[in-house]
């Protein structure tokens, strides 16, 4: 069954680098991401493909406030050292933040007509971060993650 709350490790250097909290007690998850549109010819994906980067904000209870985004454009019209420039500063435009473990509720919304967000799943009974399954909470929901 899955919880209400998922606990999520921060892993520096990996998917889940960009977490922590507010001086105020939000909780953060900042990541970069992709979106490839369907029907997109498979020879052509540096083109296509849709670059994100996406913050979002919690209250201290974990329930979703709000979602930070920024379209980057498509995988040929920008780089690594932008996105994380980008989710950098939207970072420091949270005011003082500590980097750690977050503990917050399932939630999705909607960015340019797809689903975002930590999306539970419950045939597998997982809670999948979307879009692109980047990675996928589990029992015995510890914080741990699969990629």
């Amino acid at each position: 069954m899955i919880p209400e709350r998922i606990p999520i490790q921060r892993m520096e250097d990996y998917h889940t680098h960009f977490l922590g909290k507010t001086d105020d007690g939000r909780q953060f998850f900042g990541y970069k991401t992709f979106v490839f549109p369907k029907g997109m010819p498979a020879s052509d994906w540096e083109k296509n493909r849709k670059e994100y980067v996406v913050l979002y904000i919690f209250d201290k209870d974990g329930n979703h406030l709000v979602t930070n985004h920024w379209y980057a454009g498509t995988t040929s019209e920008t780089d690594e050292s932008v996105t994380r420039e980008r989710l950098e500063q939207m970072i420091n435009e949270l005011g003082k933040t500590e980097f750690c473990d977050i503990e917050v509720k399932p939630f999705q919304t909607i960015i340019d007509g797809v689903a975002f967000g930590l999306i539970p799943n419950d045939e597998y009974e997982t809670v999948d971060l979307e879009p692109s399954s980047t990675i996928s909470f589990h029992e015995p929901w510890d914080g741990e993650y699969d990629t």
